[in-house]
């Protein structure tokens, strides 16, 4: 038996790598604590990120950066502004307007040399773009800076940036830390105008070398919430079939998780506190979260196979639009968990029920297969969520064929490591 000692010394050492995964800028003012334990394990932890996924861990004196690579366009999120709302194209040209111009900019300064430095550096780019100009601009401008407060690259030290975005005469003063802002880009763009050839360059999901391959592999697992074997390319399904226990083994070496494998993939169960600013976490104890469980129970009672095992089951739309407005109608159920929020307010209920399905389908137990924003139509349960739903009455196979709750059937064919017990949530995390 290991002792007490090393067993602490192992957990704290998995706490740390969790943190990384899920946000992978950690500095001393956003994250104090945690980046004191980082620091206390930064040789073991450069060393396993290198060996185990390849990833590179740059730790200085107040802050860490892990460099991810590859899987660029299966894991990318977007960012997302107090409100809840997707970054805008405009908002996102603001975050690189806003890096380009921190990183030569004094020690201090005030949002408004902030926002000419930016006029000047978007005329230089030739962007249509100067924060000064009108509040929509304004706003787009502070939640980019409010994105990269949380990163830790500028922190306020007089007035608010919340009252800049309200009123342009409220200034607010920022602290710049210049190590930080030069290390929020991990792979700065060089060599190509285009966008979509950048992203292509750094994405490598399939690499032909069995060693590549199999680092690949490891990441796409402890990126993706569920990896199901039928998403995969021929040469991956088999990397997957003939080094799954031993992907889940290192992984579970250096993230203290456990694992589900099943005959439709494979999912990464992690401890309650791996939740991060960029992590999916399913279950979660949020409106949000809680409105997005009930919602897959009442699916799997509703919408079943007739016998085996199923990968994908498609979702009627008028049974899912039924199911989402009797788990966000703004009743007096919903009026108490969101009382239960940091919010006063019950939000708007298209808002909810759009926030509900994203969540759902990132964390991979739902899937749209069109357009985003075409509504309820094109809705389909992954096999995945069959975990999270009791058996229906009248019938022993519940959708799906991978994990289980409760009274959940089990349909998969292959074995599982680990047990997700009270506490535990299935989670992810995605890197910048």
């Amino acid at each position: 038996m290991m002792p007490n000692d090393d067993v602490a010394l192992v957990g704290e050492r998995q706490a740390a790598a969790r943190r990384l995964i899920a946000d992978p800028i950690v500095t001393a003012r956003t994250h104090p604590e945690e980046f004191a334990v980082i620091r206390s394990h930064s040789d073991w932890l450069i060393q396993r990120f290198r060996r185990v996924l390849g990833y590179d861990l740059t730790v200085a004196a107040d802050y860490a950066r892990l460099v991810k690579t590859g899987l660029v366009g299966s894991v990318t999120r977007p960012l997302i502004r107090a409100s809840g709302a997707h970054f805008s194209p405009r908002t996102y040209s603001y975050l690189a307007l806003c890096l380009a111009a921190l990183v030569e900019a004094p020690q201090r300064l005030s949002t408004s040399r902030l926002a000419a430095d930016v006029h000047a550096a978007a005329v230089e780019a030739g962007l249509d773009l100067d924060p000064r100009d009108r509040m929509g601009e304004r706003r787009a401008f502070i939640a980019a800076l409010r994105h990269l407060a949380a990163w830790g690259a500028v922190t306020e030290y007089a007035g608010a940036l919340a009252d800049h975005a309200v009123d342009g005469t409220e200034e607010a003063w920022l602290e710049v830390h210049h190590d930080v802002a030069r290390r929020v880009v991990a792979h700065p763009p060089h060599s190509t105008s285009d966008p979509k050839a950048f992203v292509e360059h750094m994405d490598g999901d399939d690499p032909a070398g069995d060693m590549a391959g199999e680092i690949a592999l490891r990441r796409m697992l402890a990126e993706t919430a569920v990896v199901y074997r039928a998403d995969l390319s021929e040469r991956q399904r088999e990397r997957l079939g003939g080094h799954q226990w031993r992907a889940v083994a290192e992984l579970g070496e250096l993230l203290g998780c456990d694992a589900e494998i099943r005959a439709e993939g494979v999912a990464l169960i992690m401890p309650d506190d791996a939740d991060g600013e960029r992590a999916v976490a399913f279950p979660s104890a949020d409106p949000i979260g809680q409105a997005a469980l009930l919602l897959i129970e009442r699916l799997i009672a509703r919408v079943r196979p007739g016998n085996g095992p199923v990968a994908e089951v498609p979702v009627p739309r008028e049974v899912l639009e039924a199911e989402l407005a009797a788990v966000i109608d703004p009743g007096a159920e919903t009026q108490r968990r969101w009382a239960r929020a940091a919010l006063s307010h019950v939000p708007d209920p298209d808002d909810s029920a759009s926030r509900v399905l994203r969540l759902l389908r990132d964390a991979r137990l739902m899937r749209h297969s069109v357009a985003v924003g075409s509504g309820s139509e094109g809705w389909s349960l992954l096999a995945a969520a069959a975990r999270y739903g009791g058996r229906p009455r009248n019938s022993a196979i519940p959708v799906g064929g991978t994990g289980r709750t409760g009274e959940t059937g089990e349909t998969g064919e292959t074995g599982e490591t680990g047990e997700t017990g009270k506490g535990e949530t299935s989670r992810t995390g995605s890197g910048t």
